[in-house]
């Protein structure tokens, strides 16, 4: 996986524009293969399903959860170079760095679970669990017990941005410059950080376009998700890649402090 190798020493900076110049990317990846992308989405969904079945697939789908996200990054590069998308490429993590993308997917199961257990703690201390085991139908609650809730909720959200900054890049970090799954998160977060304003811009397109996706009998779902996980490859490349150096077929350097 060489055609990534040149990692850049600091993330680059982008305007918030740049948001929607990476949708336009992944639409336009989209448009090299449209039947894989649709498959993909397919096989994806029903495999969730299928393990949800399980009596361990949950956790199952987490330990996958990087490693379908390196297809993902895998598939677009590809078309990302002009070239048509391939089915295969989608399990292309199973093929390669799949015990460190499975050891991401279980720090992400670590992760949230943190989180919910941070909010589980803050109900347990303002008295609020045993609602929770109550009929949501004939459920009541006062003023105060709605605040604790709604400040509960929040924390969960603003516990749950970083993560999420933290995983966007990582199964690309760890499939294409074999960095850990730990160093991967850091560096995911790092770039994301330095990137607010165009990934801020970035979400707010692509839920809008998710919403009318489901509006169209989901059928639009088929193109826009593909599109949005196509878009996060163009955003990597726009941030951690050294285009020249790769370009050039320099060896990786040590970026950010890791070695690449």
């Amino acid at each position: 996986m060489n055609s990534d190798s040149a990692l850049r020493r600091e993330p680059r900076r982008h305007t918030i524009g740049q948001g929607w110049i990476w949708i336009r990317t992944g639409f336009d990846i989209f448009n090299k293969g449209m039947g894989a992308s649709v498959a993909m989405i397919v096989i994806w969904f029903l495999v969730g399903m299928l393990l949800e079945q399980l009596p361990a697939g949950g956790f199952i789908s987490q330990l996958l959860y990087m490693v379908w996200g390196a297809g993902w990054v895998a598939v677009a590069r590809r078309g990302y170079e002009g070239h048509p998308l391939q089915f295969a490429d989608f399990f292309a993590g199973f093929r390669h760095r799949l015990t460190p993308l499975m050891l991401g997917g279980l720090m992400v199961l670590a992760l949230f679970m943190g989180i919910l257990l941070i909010c589980a703690f803050m109900l347990h201390q303002w008295g609020l669990t045993c609602l929770l085991s109550q009929d949501p139908e004939t459920l009541t609650l006062t003023p105060e017990q709605a605040q604790g809730f709604l400040l509960c909720l929040l924390l969960g959200l603003a516990l749950l941005v970083p993560v999420l900054m933290a995983i966007t890049f990582a199964p690309a970090l760890i499939f294409f410059h074999g960095v850990g799954a730990w160093q991967a998160a850091r560096l995911s977060f790092k770039g994301c950080l330095c990137n607010m304003w165009p990934f801020l811009w970035w979400g707010l397109l692509g839920a809008v376009l998710i919403f009318f996706g489901a509006l169209l009998m989901l059928v639009g779902l088929l193109v826009v998700l593909p599109a949005i996980n196509y878009s996060i490859y163009a955003a990597y490349r726009d941030i951690y890649v050294d285009e020249e150096a790769a370009d050039d077929g320099e060896s990786p350097v040590k970026a950010f402090g890791f070695e690449a």
